[in-house]
């Protein structure tokens, strides 16, 4: 079951929501939103921001150790680098992108705990990835994935995609059976998503994955690096030793049509089960109907609702549903309509953590587009727990 909660911290202006998955056996998955609503510096900002996470994790007795990755969405990543840094966790994975928040302010966290007394967890950090050793699996986030020797969006996701698929190997894993998640971030991704497109789908022919097998669950974005020459920069999440029968690539085709079918490749949706609970990784999911065609052009309100339908639906097929959402990320082309965005997400899903982000989707006509996470309490014995 997953609770939802708010808490405001109305001496900083610092906003949190916050939700708590829990077995059975008393395991507790957590995901944290919290954001700012002032004018004060931006070193106050964020030092707000981290007074309020840290007095929240203290409250609900939980260990800042136990965090696996937290990502700060910031306004101008190029001059607030050095602030950021002092904020940085060694203990989990860092993820930070230029992706001004909507709330009021100019940075915003997310942060994802995993407290579990029952399985021995063990965490090693490398450079920018996060090893989780549990119930002999093996969990890798990785972050800020990079490449700075070539100019093109195409041969940086190239780049990237090499170096990437270097670590998965070191770890006996494959680009193909064990990458559940991917955030691609795109600087003006109106240019160059498309070099994106191509050298992903030309990776994944040379690495086995096509519409036939499986792609892989992903979320591309308007997004910027502090580095300037920075067009691409990825995340992921990878995890070794779940069987292929344990994992379902989700689908709605009465309500969106397979990737393929406009020419990407990535999957709508991803489940991964284990002994006691389902993952549900949601791809960044847009107004778009069972032909691929964009629908309510102009109409964000409309494009909102649709978009939350077509993630409906996607947890419908891993018989889950909307309350099963542990944290969601809404990207907004037109910072503009934000209050009619955050007016709907607040009665709709009223303690459901989300962040809520300055942030361009692929396809111009596209004014909005929603991610997520979901959680779902399962039982199969012959599995290891999670």
């Amino acid at each position: 079951m997953i609770h939802k909660n708010k808490k405001i911290f109305t001496d900083i202006n610092v906003e949190a929501n916050y939700s708590k998955f829990e077995t059975e056996s008393g395991a507790k998955e957590f995901h944290f939103t919290l954001t700012v609503k002032n004018n004060v510096s931006y070193e106050e900002q964020i030092k707000n921001i981290h007074e309020a996470y840290f007095s929240l994790l203290e409250e609900l007795n939980i260990d800042k150790s136990t965090a696996i990755i937290k990502r700060i969405f910031t306004s101008d990543f190029i001059n607030q680098k050095e602030i950021i840094e002092k904020y940085l966790d060694d203990s989990c994975a860092n993820s930070i992108i230029e992706q001004s928040p909507l709330s009021g302010g100019k940075v915003s966290i997310w942060a994802y705990h995993i407290i579990d007394d029952n399985v021995k967890t063990k965490k090693i950090k490398i450079g920018n990835d996060l090893f989780v050793l549990r119930n002999n699996r093996k969990h890798i986030w990785t972050t800020s994935l990079i490449n700075t020797e070539h100019e093109s969006s195409y041969k940086q996701t190239d780049a990237i995609f090499c170096k990437y698929n270097t670590l998965l190997n070191e770890n006996n894993l494959t680009l193909k059976d064990d990458v559940i998640r991917t955030w691609i971030y795109v600087q003006n991704v109106d240019s160059n998503y498309s070099g994106v497109v191509d050298s992903r789908r030309e990776l994944f022919i040379e690495h086995g994955l096509t519409k036939n097998t499986n792609y892989i669950s992903s979320t591309g974005i308007e997004g910027r690096f502090n580095d300037p020459r920075v067009k691409v920069t990825m995340d992921s999440y990878a995890v070794s030793g779940v069987k292929k029968e344990n994992i379902k690539f989700l689908s709605a085709l009465e309500y969106l049509n397979p990737t393929h079918e406009y020419g990407v490749t990535f999957e709508r949706a991803t489940s991964v089960d284990y002994g006691d609970r389902r993952h549900i990784f949601i791809s960044g999911t847009a107004s778009i109907d069972k032909k691929g065609d964009v629908i309510h052009l102009g109409n964000v309100y409309s494009q909102m609702k649709r978009a939350i339908d077509n993630i409906e639906a996607l947890l419908n097929d891993a018989n889950a549903n909307l309350d099963n959402l542990s944290h969601i990320i809404i990207y907004l082309r037109d910072l503009t309509e934000k209050e009619i965005v955050e007016n709907y997400i607040k009665e709709r899903f009223p303690q459901l953590p989300y962040n809520l982000v300055l942030a361009p989707v692929c396809r111009p006509a596209w004014l909005i587009e929603i991610e997520g996470i979901a959680t779902k309490e399962i039982c199969k014995t012959e599995l290891a727990a999670y």
